[in-house]
């Protein structure tokens, strides 16, 4: 960008450059934010790479020498919501700031902080209870972890770090020389479908959940790996415990032991990727459980893509009780793979002018999922098939707001399996241009849904729907256009 001003100099009469400041402080009390970063983003086909600052001791910041044209603002900082310029509410999508030359916008930005949840864990009589573990889950199917805290003297807690949203609070398993208490939801209940949900709001903390941990057995299982592995190979084992209400992971150790678990049904994997020996084992809960997980070397599963394009760049993610697992790019070594046993999803990224059109899991027995989203199948060495085929589609258009081009609209795209009514891949999301022009490439034919929208970002499928996102047929080597009205609440 400095670039293109020093050309503006040296050309006649050429305008001076656009200049973005701004002060940001904290939302609550007004104070200035120092060392927040600030990221500008230019929407093409503005001129230039994205830009980095950090706001001084007053909570100020500045971008020089800027190129005519449109910028998106984006504000991070530990213990804030990040945030863009423009936004309506904490999860809105920024909107840009449009700057001519010789111009010089003052931007103020109120960062939000995460909320928390507060509550007290008591006895049955009433007495604040000391050392408890508490779990915040989202409020999904299967729950999700998201943070935790431990009682303090008071028995009180504070669970920090959370965005909006609707939360269940649980106590993990406790015991003493006298009594054990078996995980317990708030209020009282050891059933999720009965906990009760607490909404988070930003910058602010949902009080009053409290929680009377209830008396009852707990259960133990521990173990070690069977056959026995050589003390200094240990060190690369991780032995992994999941349920429903997520997992638990002990590493550098062949043995193992869970305590304070409640009855029901687990998972056990122990992994060694470094020496190649994995294990699985399913639990059924009811006592006390000792068990051998045998571990064997992992067979390696073989990936094919046809027609062959080189080393295929593949992703893939376990599959358990409590979900899934952090997806990871396969390190593949003759198109081969080491996945321990268990389930798995795997996802190709199809090279360049190419769509993934097939997916064949263990003896080749067709999924029935699209092939270009997340395929499952039981990884126990065996063979996975992709095909490829020429041509993917592309979709354009312009997004319109009052009959005008939306500058720096976002627009969301959704590969949506209308049979199963699910989301096949991550969302994918551009921004439009200074014309109001969008366009997606390298898409498989299939169904999408389209929505642009200031309102979110990223949109989960509910809201899409509830949005009224365009739905739209992509074939193969087909470049459709779809205009698209800026949806608005109102």
């Amino acid at each position: 960008m400095q670039r293109f001003c020093l050309l503006a100099l040296l050309s006649a009469a050429i305008a001076p450059c656009a200049v973005i400041r701004g002060n940001i402080v904290e939302n609550r009390t007004g104070k200035p934010l120092m060392r927040v970063t600030v990221t500008l983003l230019p929407v093409a086909p503005t001129p230039g790479n994205p830009q980095t600052a950090h706001t001084d001791r007053f909570g100020g910041f500045e971008f020089a020498a800027l190129a005519p044209g449109a910028y998106v603002v984006k504000a991070s900082q530990p213990g804030f919501l990040p945030m863009e310029y423009g936004q309506k509410l904490w999860n809105s999508a920024g909107q840009p700031v449009v700057v001519a030359s010789d111009t010089a916008p003052f931007l103020n930005l109120r960062m939000l902080r995460y909320s928390g949840i507060v509550g007290t864990i008591r006895d049955e009589n009433e007495i604040g209870m000391w050392g408890h573990e508490v779990v915040a889950y989202r409020n999904t199917q299967p729950p999700q972890i998201v943070s935790r805290a431990t009682s303090d003297d008071r028995g009180v807690y504070r669970i920090p770090g959370l965005e909006p949203g609707d939360y269940v609070v649980r106590t993990t398993g406790a015991e003493d020389e006298q009594v054990s208490y078996v995980p317990t939801f708030s209020k009282e209940t050891r059933e999720i479908a009965n906990a009760r949900i607490v909404q988070v709001y930003a910058d602010e903390d949902a009080t009053g959940m409290d929680i009377h941990p209830a008396a009852g057995k707990l259960f133990a299982i521990t173990g070690a790996t069977d056959p026995q592995v050589q003390p200094e190979l240990c060190e690369e084992m991780v032995i992994t415990l999941a349920s429903e209400m997520g997992r638990q992971t002990v590493q550098g150790t062949c043995a193992f032991q869970f305590r304070g678990l409640p009855p029901g049904p687990y998972e056990l994997f122990a992994e060694a990727k470094a020496i190649g020996k994995g294990g699985y084992s399913p639990v059924s809960l009811s006592r006390d459980t000792a068990i051998s997980i045998v571990v064997r070397d992992i067979p390696l599963t073989y990936f094919q893509v046809n027609p062959n394009s080189g080393v295929p760049q593949i992703m893939a993610r376990r599959k358990d009780l409590a979900g899934v697992g952090v997806p990871a790019l396969l390190q593949l070594v003759n198109n081969r793979a080491l996945l321990a046993p268990g389930r798995w999803e795997v996802m190709l990224l199809p090279p360049s002018g190419n769509y993934v059109s097939g997916f064949y899991g263990p003896n080749f027995a067709r999924q029935t999922n699209r092939p270009d989203g997340w395929n499952e199948f039981q990884a126990n060495g065996s063979s996975v098939r992709f095909s490829l085929s020429g041509g993917p589609g592309e979709m354009h258009g312009i997004v319109k707001s009052f009959g005008e081009p939306a500058v720096g609209a976002p627009v969301y795209l959704e590969a949506w399996d209308p049979d199963n009514r699910k989301r096949v891949t991550e969302l994918r999301v551009v921004r439009t241009d200074l014309h109001g022009v969008y366009r997606f490439s390298a898409l498989a034919p299939g169904t999408y849904r389209a929505l642009a929208t200031f309102e979110y970002q990223m949109p989960e499928s509910a809201t899409m729907e509830l949005a009224g996102a365009q739905s739209v047929r992509i074939e193969a080597r087909s470049d459709q256009q779809v205009d698209l009205d800026l949806y608005g609440i109102r």
